[in-house]
């Protein structure tokens, strides 16, 4: 169905042709074409009914990015980024290249070299009117970068968040901290201090990592705080180094002095750091953390009658058993809990591993009896060091150890190996230990189903990381930058990027639309403008794609506005 609508700007009526049909049941604007004023309309109307030729069209990304930049202009990131960062003589404003590459970084990635082109493809140059080749250059965003330290990111970060958590009443008595790491194509001669080789957890031990620690709110994982750190630091010695700038993250929100409660995983413990979340300047902290199974060996051997099932819907059949424990220097609350779903995929996981262990070591043992027998003569035989190596490297994944038995001889100079699955074991690991998780927390008033919910939560900060090691929207990866200071700028927009995109996520679930974000920035980034220019000059603007999103969003932010 076609009809004409009109809307003021600045005392002038516009008319468009929109065009709607039934989505889900219900009518939406499906397209929307740009008319003109009355005057053009009329004039339009009176003349023959001969249409001029059609010359070009361009097509321009419009909804992922205008929806973006909507948000931040709503928060006014590019004024908090201007009180910290003065204009440079020459070239595009500091914020101006930040907030582009924030939204770059949320919908096509690109490294500096192709910025422009995409930036020149989508409406934002009616949005940013002094951005062109030459500062949207790799020399541009390099002169631009240069301006940022590492102070200068934190108090922008500090004013950001502060106006994040006062417009969007970010809940913040439950923050959520966790570490990651990130491969790079950093030479192995870069003096980078920041691309170090360590753990990576992308399995790419072959590469320098960069590490990113990020402390995000449980409501639409919101990242609240987040720092760069060497790639070879361990999570529990960087747990240490940040507890303070969490703290004093929180503090400058002028929330309180309320104590919140943060939630970590068993990686970052250790003594002085739990010392430090509950005492340490500037306020005090509450927590909740996990044990490791060796820490809580006696708990094990608890009967299943002794648990309690959990209540609510979204802890299904888990149960809990509920004690006290001294451990890292204090007697804290413990909850181990059984949760069958969980039980179920690690069973899985272990008889993977078995599987592949049986056979990568009957394939170790028939290749040693081959020289036994005599069908392998050349090379050099394999010695009992090396074999015991071997197998230590094949059953290196979790509890492996503990279900195969081996043995590795030697005569005539020769290696066999024999071994054997220890089914009393396998049973033993099923009955005590699959399936059980340990929590402890300083929150002795608080219920299992607080403890193990906010626990729980940690999904989110996980979530966060899973997004920004997508290789379609929101990537961190790959880094374009090979110093310290580029690289904590790169991080700092790649946050930005993510707190903006989960931002407009939250706006589109309290409007009832709830989707995952990767949903949302594909169905935003369908929208586009059309321009169609005539042999007469003149020229028809209309709107695809508007289907993929909702219409009181569109309503909402009038998108036309900017454009």
């Amino acid at each position: 169905m076609a009809y004409i609508i009109k809307k003021k700007k600045k005392n002038r009526i516009y008319y468009y042709l929109a065009e709607s049909a039934r989505l889900n049941g219900k009518p939406r604007i499906v397209s929307r074409k740009y008319l003109g004023t009355a005057e053009k309309v009329a004039k339009l109307a009176t003349q023959s009914s001969q249409l001029p030729h059609a010359e070009f069209s361009t097509v321009l990304d419009l909804g992922a990015v205008l929806a973006l930049f909507d948000i931040a202009e709503r928060l006014g990131i590019r004024r908090i980024i201007e009180r910290h960062v003065h204009k440079r003589d020459q070239g595009l404003p500091v914020s101006d290249t930040i907030l582009l590459a924030a939204i770059n970084r949320a919908v096509m990635p690109k490294s500096k070299n192709s910025f422009y082109d995409w930036y020149k493809k989508t409406v934002l140059h009616n949005c940013f009117k002094d951005a062109d080749k030459e500062n949207l250059s790799s020399q541009g965003f390099w002169n631009n970068m240069d301006q940022l330290d590492q102070e200068k990111i934190r108090a922008i970060e500090d004013d950001i968040t502060k106006a994040v958590v006062g417009k969007y009443k970010i809940a913040t008595e439950c923050l959520l901290f966790d570490n990651t790491n990130f491969f790079t194509y950093i030479d192995t001669d870069n003096p980078a201090t920041l691309a170090q080789r360590g753990h990576s957890k992308e399995k790419r031990s072959d590469l320098k990592i960069v590490g990113l620690s990020l402390m995000v709110s449980p409501d639409n994982n919101i990242p609240l705080f987040h720092e760069t750190y060497p790639g070879n630091t361990n999570d529990s010695k960087r747990f240490h180094e940040i507890i303070t700038k969490l703290k004093r993250r929180y503090k400058n929100l002028g929330i309180g002095d309320c104590s919140p409660t943060l939630v970590f995983d068993r990686g970052n413990n250790s003594q002085d750091n739990i010392e430090d979340v509950l005492k340490g300047a500037p306020l005090p902290f509450h927590f909740v953390g996990g044990l490791k199974i060796n820490q809580c060996q006696e708990l094990l051997c608890i009967p299943s009658t002794d648990f309690k099932a959990l209540q609510g819907d979204s802890f299904k059949s888990t149960t809990a058993y509920r004690t006290t424990k001294y451990v890292f220097g204090g007697e804290y609350t413990v909850v181990m809990t059984y949760n069958p779903e969980l039980y179920k995929s690690q069973l899985r996981g272990v008889n993977n591993n078995i599987n592949k262990c049986r056979t990568r070591l009957q394939e170790l043992q028939a290749s040693l009896q081959k020289w036994v027998d005599g069908e392998v003569k050349k090379g050099r035989r394999p010695g009992i060091k090396g074999v015991n190596n071997n197998v230590s490297t094949i059953l290196s994944a979790d509890y492996m150890k503990d279900l195969f038995e081996y043995e590795i001889k030697q005569a005539a100079g020769f290696v066999t190996l024999s071994f054997n699955f220890k089914d009393v074991c396998f049973e033993n690991l099923k009955s005590t230990i699959l399936g059980k998780s340990f929590l402890f927390t300083d929150h002795s008033e608080w219920t299992n189903e607080q403890i193990v919910g906010a626990y729980r939560s940690q999904y989110h900060v996980e979530e966060s990381f899973k997004r920004m090691k997508d290789q379609e929207y929101l990537t961190f990866r790959p880094i374009y930058h090979f110093t310290d200071s580029k690289i904590r700028v790169h991080a700092f927009y790649c946050v930005l990027s993510l707190l903006l995109s989960n931002l407009l996520n939250r706006e589109l679930e309290n409007m009832g639309h709830k989707v995952s974000v990767h949903q949302m920035l594909e169905s935003f980034q369908a929208v586009q403008q059309v321009i169609t220019i005539f042999s007469d000059d003149s020229r028809i603007i209309s709107y695809s794609g508007l289907q993929g999103i909702p219409k009181v969003y569109i309503d909402k932010f009038n998108l036309l506005h900017y454009v």
